[in-house]
């Protein structure tokens, strides 16, 4: 065995270790906006006049974007 491969193998395995965790956060994320997206889309179908407006795809957008926020807004005002 030579003095100190074993360090250069985890250390080269690290970085792709942290992009696969990051890739994965990102890809999880993503659905999770995907869907926060369609949810207020398709709510605004249900509550509003059937069609969906400019400014509807656009409050949409913003929540997806933002969605844990969101989340929380939406606990928050179902409060009151």
């Amino acid at each position: 065995m030579i003095p100190g491969s074993s360090r250069i193998s985890v250390s080269s395995d690290t970085p792709d270790m942290h992009r696969r965790v990051w890739l994965e956060a990102l890809l999880l994320y993503g659905a999770a906006a995907t869907g926060d997206f369609a949810y207020h889309l398709i709510d605004d179908l249900h509550t509003g006049d059937q069609a969906i407006e400019y400014a509807d795809v656009a409050v949409a957008f913003s929540a997806a974007l933002f969605w844990p926020l969101d989340l929380v807004a939406m606990a928050l005002l179902a409060e009151r």
